[in-house]
């Protein structure tokens, strides 16, 4: 490879890897803090339409819901035991998204997504 296409394939590279990071970074702090929410989001369970109690070592699940209207939260992101949803409820704007304690399915609070 030519001497300045590596240095254009190194620099895309990092701007891609720059893009990619930024999706899923759940680095950003907690900006508020989320209105009448349940004691804690259930698993829902694929195809049989019941929900479960959050397990600790089951990570994030996919979706989560509000056992008292069965408002559905859907993952958006995950890492260490949390995880970002997307919900329109809650008193988040389109653009934030609500943090979830994954093993306990207790809310953090909300963060930009």
């Amino acid at each position: 490879m030519h001497k300045t296409n590596k240095g254009l394939a190194a620099a895309l590279l990092l701007a891609l890897a720059g893009c990619a990071s930024g999706k899923n970074d759940m680095s950003g702090p907690i900006v508020g803090v989320p209105l009448d929410l349940p004691d804690h989001f259930v698993v829902v369970q694929s195809g049989v339409g019941k929900a479960n109690e959050p397990k600790p070592d089951e990570g994030c699940r996919n979706p989560m819901i509000d056992p008292r209207d069965k408002t559905l939260l859907e993952l958006r992101r995950s890492a260490n035991g949390k995880g970002d949803y997307r919900v329109q409820n809650y008193g988040l704007a389109s653009t934030q998204l609500l943090r979830i304690d994954c093993a306990t399915g207790k809310a953090i609070g909300i963060v930009a997504e």
